[in-house]
Order: C-alpha cells, then structure tokens, then sequence
C-alpha cells in the first residue's frame, strides 16, 4: 500500500475529576501534528489532531471516552468518538495510541486491522441471531408495464446533471477518485 501517515506529540494536558475520594476520573488532552500520503497522491498533507481521553487508573486501568478530533479552517471537527469496550488498556499512552490508530484508519481509509495487529474487529466474536422461520411467498407471474418501468427509472436519477463543472463549484470533501 503507497500510503504514509506519521504524526508527533506536540503537548497533553491532564486534569482528574473527583467523583467520590475513591474514584478519580482523568482527562487527558493531547495534541499532535500529522502528515499523510493519500494512495496516488504527489504531495503530503498535514494537519493537526486532538485526542482527548477519559478514564479511570485505579487498580486496573478503565477507558471511559475519547474522542478525536482534527483541526480546519472551520475550528475542530470531530473524526471519531472512542465507544468501544475494550479492557486490555494498560495505561492512558495505549488508550490513547489506539485512539491516533483509529484517526490513521479513518483518515486514509484502511482497515483498523492492518495499522494495529492487536486490534480484534467484533466480528469475530459475532453470533448471528437465530433462524426466523421461512415465509412461504407466491411468485407473481404478471409483466410489469413499460409505462411504469419508465416512471421508476426516472424516479431513481433524480440528481441534477452539471455540465462544464468547476473545481470551485465541488462543495463536498468526498473525492474519492482514488478508490
């Protein structure tokens, strides 16, 4: 894959929250520089992210929240929300190398599984819901109507056609030639 993506720690920022004496609750915010390659592209874009994590370091470590983040001209916009419930987090640097792992994934669109080999997709502890069971169903042996054939189709592409379109006049950050 032709892809890069590094990133820095610039700087975290740390503050824990009492809930009761027993219980402190930490949140950390850290910023980082990125740089990226999209597959095909010539030059690399750089960003910045925050990662800001929620736990608990008592006796075992406990990933609560976290959220991702990254910066453009519009301020921060959120990439991804931390909901997962993964205990094998040792410290807040795992939990929040999982959370840079998971904006690298989304950034570049690979899956989770090819940047982190500790990464287990749910799938694989999947369980399909047990057999409903099969409707008995009558085939229906009338032709439809070319009339109303043609109705649908026209129903279906009902975006407008833009000819002699402008890079200026593309609005969505959608571009996907590269897949």
């Amino acid at each position: 894959m032709n892809s890069t993506f590094d990133s820095r720690l610039l700087y975290t920022q740390t503050s824990e929250a009492v809930i009761n004496e027993q219980e402190p609750v930490t949140v950390s915010s850290s910023i980082y520089a990125i740089r990226f390659l999209y597959p095909g592209a010539t030059q690399h874009t750089t960003s910045r992210l925050r990662i800001t994590c929620t736990y608990r370091n008592t006796i075992q470590f406990e990933a609560h929240a976290g959220v991702i983040e990254r910066w453009t001209d519009k301020g921060w916009i959120i990439l991804d929300d931390y909901t997962d419930k993964v205990f094998a987090f040792t410290s807040e640097v795992s939990f929040r190398k999982r959370l840079l792992d998971y904006a690298h994934a989304f950034v570049l669109g690979i899956p989770l599984s090819m940047i982190d080999s500790g990464y287990l997709p749910d799938s694989i502890s999947y369980t399909p819901p047990p057999e409903k069971t099969k409707r008995s169903f009558s085939v229906n042996t009338k032709k439809p109507s070319l009339k109303k054939d043609k109705q649908s189709a026209e129903l279906k592409d009902n975006y407008k056609k833009t000819e002699n379109k402008t890079p200026d006049d593309d609005s969505d950050d959608d571009d996907l030639d590269w897949l």
